[in-house]
């Protein structure tokens, strides 16, 4: 049996290659392919559970009975699944396809196909099994599906780049879990935002997690349908990074929110005084409702929590407490609420829980682990196949996620660059002086357009990794993690625009744009000149903020811009159309005061296709 499902298994990862779609970091046609599961299914009966396996593009096919994989279906970079109530439908997202695909369980064949916004990730069935709504990151949108008809029927808007979403139990309400938050880094109320979706009328309402809420990711529902509860890093970006003790800079959060009020009831730490429980990833909810199991990605760990207690805690919170619940470091370990466990494996992500066992996605260790309900002992290690020795870039992914080589664990790399991009925050660092934020930057190209940051002031990339893991990590890094990690970023390809047309190429619009862009008399294309997107170089463009001492400021790529927000260089502008009409003194910025507004956004529209 053993043999038989290596065999299966390579069939499909070859298959994947010849595809020619195995092109994320350190899994590309050349390289190897590396098992990462990322979510999970399982059927009613408990006995098939499916496994996202992200990087070898499929769905892995479990028996829970024997603890083996049986075989696979081939899946365009699936990120996220769900079974349907019955258990002979599978719905996988298909990222980079913009599809969500249907899959018969019985036959593990593809039966259908529906396509949906752009980059589509978490999935969520009605009750009846009827209606899809699939997370779509990069429209910014929640698709709503016929599952009969495999046809798309509507189209809820979300906030930024939404990730997770959940069906409340008594199907009435959707609750959208949107990553970052969005709006001016002026704005000290900054946070990511819960939309909750009246199914009936289609209204929504946006639930602000918290001051400094980031990198929100997965969500769960009471099954009274009374309470849903998300994770999300709770950044301190309000003060310098001069110290990491006691979350400083980043602490990591568990909010809960009351559905029927439609607010945020509190929000409570995941962490100890002195050990971080970084990169919360995935919450899951006993049946009863009496147990959430929460996955740690950065510190490889199960969160359990009793919500008795939890409530218990929330509820009897003084008001005239010194110190707000979310914090206080030590209200969990005192009120007796949780327990932490390794969650077995590297990496852990995708969380369910069942009767018969809780179970963990470790996406690096390439295994499923099966834990004892209520205690968290390990009780199985499910390999989804052969793992290859990892290369310099899943190396260096590796670390970029590791929160293990962080002093105390606290934060990773990614807990301020989620999937190596923003989180929608200014940090006032100390390598240029305190008492200017500045906008935290994609890492994407950087580096090849040297120096970096704003100002210049590391001049490679590799320099700002090894300042990075010793200024805000408190950690000194050994030379292969330096290289390793650089290897990684190296290895960051540019997601597709939604601006553009599903082909790849630019619309009429960004076209006509094109040729604005690169007229002389505007002057876009001579500090942004392709394919880069920068000439690497300091300008004056009238946006120096009575903070700063110097005017001039390093010229940023324009590459993949759309999920980049806010802009400039202290992040206080949130549009691109803001940037280059309303934040542009004295046509510095480009001369655009000249252009109508149909040649605005045309403009617009050809800096977001980038």
């Amino acid at each position: 049996m053993k043999r038989r499902t290596q065999i299966v298994l390579l069939s499909c990862c070859i298959a994947c290659a010849f595809a020619g779609i195995l092109t994320r970091p350190g899994i590309s046609a050349k390289g190897p392919v590396y098992h990462s599961p990322l979510a999970l299914a399982l059927s009613p009966d408990g006995k098939a559970l499916y496994a996202v396996d992200h990087t070898a593009q499929c769905v892995a096919l479990i028996d829970t009975a024997k603890g083996s994989v049986t075989g696979s279906i081939a899946v365009d970079d699936p990120n996220g699944a769900v079974l349907s109530p019955d258990g002979k439908t599978l719905y996988v997202s298909s990222g980079k396809a913009d599809r969500v695909c249907k899959i018969d369980t019985a036959s593990r064949r593809i039966i259908g196909e529906v396509g949906v916004g752009r980059q589509p990730m978490g999935l969520a069935l009605s009750s009846d099994g009827k209606t899809l709504y699939c997370c779509n990151k990069f429209t910014n949108d929640v698709s709503v599906i016929d599952t009969v008809k495999m046809a798309k029927t509507g189209r809820i808007r979300a906030i930024r780049e939404p990730r997770f979403v959940a069906v409340v139990p008594g199907g009435k309400t959707l609750v959208v879990i949107n990553e970052l938050p969005l709006g001016s880094d002026l704005d000290d109320r900054l946070g990511a935002n819960v939309t909750l979706v009246d199914l009936a009328s289609g209204s929504t309402t946006d639930v602000q997690l918290s001051l400094g809420a980031t990198d929100a990711s997965g969500v769960c529902c009471s099954p009274d349908g009374h309470f849903a509860y998300v994770v999300h890093v709770l950044a301190r970006w309000l003060v310098p990074p001069t110290q990491i003790e006691r979350g400083w800079i980043s602490t990591n959060a568990l909010t809960i929110i009351d559905l029927q009020a439609k607010k945020r009831v509190n929000t409570v730490l995941l962490d100890d005084l002195d050990r971080g429980a970084a990169n919360p990833w995935d919450i899951a909810i006993s049946k009863s409702g009496d147990t959430l199991y929460v996955t740690h990605a950065g510190v490889n760990e199960v969160q359990i929590i009793d919500t008795a207690k939890l409530h218990k805690l929330v509820n009897e919170w003084p008001a005239d407490s010194p110190t707000e619940l979310q914090d206080d470091l030590t209200a969990l370990y005192r009120a007796g609420v949780r327990t932490r466990m390794p969650s077995g494996g590297t990496g852990a992500r995708g969380v369910l829980a069942s009767d018969a066992g809780v179970f963990v996605a470790n996406y690096f260790s390439g295994t499923v682990t099966k834990l004892e309900p209520g205690t968290g002992k390990l009780v199985q290690t499910i390999s989804l196949g052969q793992q290859p020795q990892a290369d310099k870039a899943r190396h260096g992914e590796m670390l970029f996620h590791d929160a293990s080589v962080c002093f105390q664990g606290w934060q990773s790399c990614s807990s301020c660059h989620p999937d190596a991009r923003v989180d929608g925050l200014a940090w006032d660092l100390l390598n240029d002086g305190p008492g200017n934020p500045r906008h935290a930057r994609s890492m994407l190209l950087s580096g090849q357009t040297p120096p970096v940051m704003s100002r210049g002031v590391r001049e490679s990339m590799k320099v700002a990794v090894d300042a990075g893991y010793k200024f805000i990590l408190f950690h000194v890094p050994t030379q292969e993690e330096n290289d390793d990690t650089a290897a990684y970023i190296d290895s960051l390809t540019p997601a597709r625009s939604p601006h553009r047309n599903p082909d790849g190429s630019f619309s009429a619009a960004a076209l006509r744009g094109k040729a604005i862009f690169e007229r002389e008399d505007v002057g876009c294309a001579k500090c942004h000149p392709g394919p880069l997107f920068t000439d690497r170089k300091p300008w004056d463009v009238g946006t120096k903020p009575s903070t700063d001492t110097k005017p001039n400021f390093y010229t940023p790529t324009l590459v993949e811009c759309f999920r980049t927000a806010p802009y400039l260089h202290d992040g206080s502008v949130v549009t691109i159309r803001e940037v280059v009409r309303d934040h542009n003194k004295n046509d510095q910025h480009g001369k655009t005061s000249q252009l109508s507004e149909k040649e605005l956004h045309d403009l617009v529209e050809y800096v977001l296709s980038l």
